[in-house]
């Protein structure tokens, strides 16, 4: 007995009908193969993202908050010539 030990060579069928199956079977491997990069795409996006603004909320919570006796408002300069406020000495 002889065994054969080598490289298969695999070529496009010369028939009609292995040439309809062989496009058939490549024109279906792209389409998935574009599809499957297309959803992977849109899920790795799409799971960026929600880490991304999981990780935003995080740090706008854990910022130090302003402390509860602290006065928060609108200020202005008032000269002393302008004040009404009448000093008595």
């Amino acid at each position: 007995m002889t065994e054969h030990i080598g490289t298969r060579y695999y070529v496009f069928p010369k028939t009609l009908l292995g040439r309809l199956v062989g496009v058939l079977l490549t024109a279906t491997l792209i389409v998935l193969a574009f599809f499957f990069l297309f959803f992977f795409l849109l899920i790795a996006g799409v799971l960026t993202s929600v880490v991304l603004l999981r990780l935003f909320w995080r740090a706008k919570q854990i910022k130090p908050q302003m402390p509860k006796d602290a006065l928060e408002g609108e200020y202005s300069v008032v000269s002393h010539e302008e004040s009404d406020i009448t000093h008595k000495h």
